[in-house]
C-alpha cells in the first residue's frame, strides 16, 4: 500500500481490464494509421506513434485513480498495435533480401531484454521513478528513431523517385542496387492504393492474409501470454521455495539467451520455417500438457513442486526455437504490395484483439483448463504447419 498510488488495493475486476484493455487499443491502432502510413512513410509513423509510449507513461507517473490507468494502458496499445503492423514491414523493406530473415527473427531479443529490464527492476524500485525511467527511456528511443532510421526505399521511390532510392539503397546494401532498384520502381509504379475489404475479393488476397494472420493468433493461444504476463502469479500458486519475481526473472533470462535460436537454425540451413514450426508446436503442446495436469492434480504434492519451474524453462526454449519470429516473419514478406499496408493492419489487429481474452479471463478460469487449451492450440497449430502454411511467400521484389 505505501507504493499505491490509488491508496486502495485493485479490485479483481479493476486488475483484469488493467492488464487487458491494452489488448483493446492495440487492436484499434492498425486500423487507425493504415492510409496515414501511405501518405507520410512508415518511418514518419514509427516516429510519431512512438511519441505516445513517453506521454502514457508520464501519465502513469502522476496518475491517482484508475480511470488514468485505463486511459495509459490503452494509449500503450493503440501506440504497440500501430507500430507492429508497420515495423515488420519496415524491416522487410530497409533490409536486403540476404539479411532480412535474420534480422526479422532477431525481434525476440529486444521484446524480451524489454521485458527482463521490468522484471528485474520493477519490483525494487517504487512505482514513480519505475514509469518515469521507462518515460525518459521511451523519450530517447523516440528521438534515436527520427534522426537515426532511414525511410523505406519504397517510400522514397515513391515521393522522391528514382535518383534519391539508388542513393538511399547504395547506403542500405553492399554491391550492385541497380536490380533492386528496377524491381522497386516497377512496383510501386503498379501500386494502387486498396481497401479494408481488398483482402476478401479474391482468393489471391485472401491467401496470404490466412497466411499472415493464424499463426499470429496461434502464437498467442499457445499460451506465452500467460506465461509472460502471468508469470509471478502463476509461481504464486506453486509451493516452490524459490521466490517468484525470482523465478519470473529466471524464465525472461531464459528467453533472451535462446532468443538466437530461431536466427541461427535457419541461417544453418539444415532447418525450415516449416520444420521449426513442428518443433515448436510439439514441444509447447507438451508442456502445455505437463503444466495443465500439474495445476489440475499436482499442486499438493511436494515432489512435484519443480515442476512449474522447469516447464516454463522448456517451454521457453521451445517458444524460442521458432513461433516468436517465424510469424513476423510471415507477415512482413507475405502480402503483395498493392494490399501491403491494409493486409498487415488488419491481421495485426487481429492479433490483438485475440490476447483479450486470454488475459481477462486469468482470474476467471481455473489455471489448469488454460493451460489445457493452450495444448490443444498447438495441436491446431500443428495441422496450420502441415496443411496451410508456406515459405513461398509472395516477396516484393516478385510481385514486381
Amino acid at each position: 500500500m505505501e507504493d499505491n498510488p490509488l491508496g486502495r488495493p485493485l479490485t479483481p475486476e479493476e486488475s483484469d481490464l488493467i492488464g487487458s484493455i491494452y489488448f483493446i487499443g492495440a487492436s484499434i491502432g492498425p486500423l487507425l494509421c493504415i492510409f496515414s502510413v501511405e501518405r507520410f512513410g512508415r518511418k514518419k509513423m514509427l516516429a510519431l506513434l512512438s511519441a505516445i509510449t513517453p506521454i502514457s507513461y508520464i501519465i502513469l507517473t502522476f496518475a491517482e485513480n484508475v480511470e488514468l490507468y485505463y486511459l495509459a494502458r490503452v494509449l500503450l496499445g493503440l501506440y504497440a498495435g500501430a507500430a507492429l503492423s508497420i515495423e515488420p514491414v519496415y524491416v522487410s523493406e530497409i533490409a536486403g533480401p540476404q539479411e532480412r530473415e535474420f534480422l526479422m527473427s532477431c525481434v525476440s531479443v529486444f521484446n524480451f531484454g524489454g521485458i527482463l529490464a521490468s522484471y528485474a527492476v520493477g519490483p525494487f524500485i517504487p512505482l514513480f521513478y519505475f514509469n518515469s525511467l521507462i518515460a525518459v527511456f521511451s523519450l530517447t528511443f523516440v528521438i534515436l528513431l527520427a534522426l537515426g532510421c532511414p525511410e523505406s526505399p519504397y517510400y522514397v521511390m515513391q515521393t522522391k523517385g528514382k535518383d534519391e532510392t539508388r542513393v538511399l539503397l547504395k547506403k542500405l546494401r553492399r554491391g550492385d542496387v541497380e536490380g533492386e532498384l528496377q524491381a522497386i520502381e516497377k512496383t510501386v509504379g503498379n501500386q494502387s492504393r486498396s481497401s479494408y475489404f481488398e483482402i476478401f475479393k479474391s482468393t489471391k488476397n485472401f491467401k496470404p492474409f490466412v497466411l499472415a494472420t493464424i499463426p499470429l493468433v496461434l502464437q498467442q493461444y499457445c499460451g506465452i501470454t500467460l506465461i509472460v504476463t502471468y508469470s509471478q502469479l502463476i509461481f504464486l500458486q506453486t509451493e516452490i521455495s524459490i521466490p517468484s519475481h525470482i523465478c519470473s526473472i529466471i524464465v525472461v533470462c531464459l528467453q533472451i539467451s535462446t532468443s538466437f535460436l530461431t536466427p541461427t537454425l535457419l541461417k544453418s540451413q539444415k532447418f525450415t520455417q516449416k520444420s521449426l514450426l513442428y518443433l515448436c508446436f510439439t514441444g509447447l503442446g507438451l508442456c502445455n500438457l505437463v503444466l495443465g495436469f500439474f495445476f489440475l492434480y499436482g499442486k499438493d504434492v511436494a515432489s512435484l513442486n519443480f515442476l512449474p519451474l522447469v516447464g516454463l524453462i522448456v517451454f521457453v526454449v521451445f517458444y524460442n526455437c521458432g513461433i516468436d519470429p517465424i510469424p513476423w516473419i510471415t507477415l512482413g514478406q507475405v502480402y503483395p504490395m498493392n494490399i501491403n499496408t491494409v493486409g498487415t493492419a488488419l491481421s495485426t489487429s487481429i492479433f490483438f484483439i485475440s490476447i483479450f481474452p486470454v488475459l481477462y479471463m486469468f482470474y476467471k478460469v481455473d489455471l489448469s483448463y488454460l493451460f489445457l487449451s493452450s495444448a490443444f492450440s498447438c495441436l491446431l497449430g500443428l495441422l496450420y504447419a502441415k496443411f496451410i502454411f508456406t515459405e513461398n511467400f509472395h516477396k516484393k521484389e516478385e510481385s514486381a
